[in-house]
């Protein structure tokens, strides 16, 4: 699904992949071949060289160049494409430890977005539970005056009692029901950012893919957006 074309034809993508393999450009070749769908009249002899892709799915641009040092430059605004990629490298160069900068910034403004939104679901959540304790504390306490009302023989009093319990139970039900499309949300948004976590591990292989996917979530728990970041940029927390 994916048809060669000429180098700036379609424009370069922001988003790109970096890293470094021992390997000959025949043998790049070679992968590219088993890979992609080549004319046979495709002829590539030595590094450096680039080879560029559109999408037939939907018209987006790939492009892979190798150096002679063998590095390898992917450059894709498609992340779970990236990943595909370097997985497919890794194995068929049995490579075990690889890593990778990467840069995805449309990708990375999307997930600012949704860490942001984590952040203010939280707050809702927090403030939510807050609210329902001290309804839950009230009822409590209109109940108690509402049954001493009643031994007390004051019906009109009573009866006040147990509409402000009514009031406030529909109160509490309505809350109830924010706080249950919150978590909802909460959840979703969340389930995001462990995607965003498996695809920054994706992009490497080995020990740096466990090391990236362990350091952010220490990020993610100390609330550490810039180190989350980092991390899924260089593939580590210290800059």
């Amino acid at each position: 699904m994916y048809a060669l074309t000429s180098p700036g034809s379609a424009g370069q993508p922001l988003g790109y992949v970096n890293f470094t393999i021992a390997e000959r450009a025949q043998r790049v070749v070679i992968w590219l071949n088993q890979n992609f769908l080549l004319p046979e009249d495709t002829s590539i002899q030595h590094a450096p060289f680039q080879v560029c892709f559109t999408s037939l799915r939907n018209g987006s641009p790939l492009s892979i160049k190798i150096k002679p040092s063998g590095e390898i430059t992917v450059n894709t605004d498609d992340i779970d494409l990236a990943g595909d990629i370097i997985q497919s490298m890794a194995s068929f160069f049995a490579v075990e430890d690889l890593q990778v900068e990467a840069d995805f910034p449309t990708y990375f403004e999307e997930l600012r977005k949704v860490l942001v939104k984590v952040d203010e679901y939280h707050s809702v959540h927090q403030k939510l539970s807050a609210d329902m304790a001290d309804n839950s504390n009230l009822i409590r306490s209109l109940l108690v005056r509402a049954e001493d009302a009643r031994l007390m023989k004051d019906m009109k009093a009573m009866k006040n009692r147990y509409m402000e319990l009514y009031d406030l139970n529909k109160d509490l039900l309505n809350g109830y029901k924010i706080r249950c499309n919150n978590h909802t949300e909460l959840l979703g948004n969340l389930k995001a950012v462990n995607q965003a976590i498996q695809r920054a591990g994706r992009l490497r292989v080995g020990k740096p893919k466990s090391q990236v996917i362990a350091a952010c979530r220490d990020a993610i728990r100390s609330n550490s957006i810039s180190t989350l970041f980092r991390v899924m940029r260089v593939g580590t927390a210290s800059s």
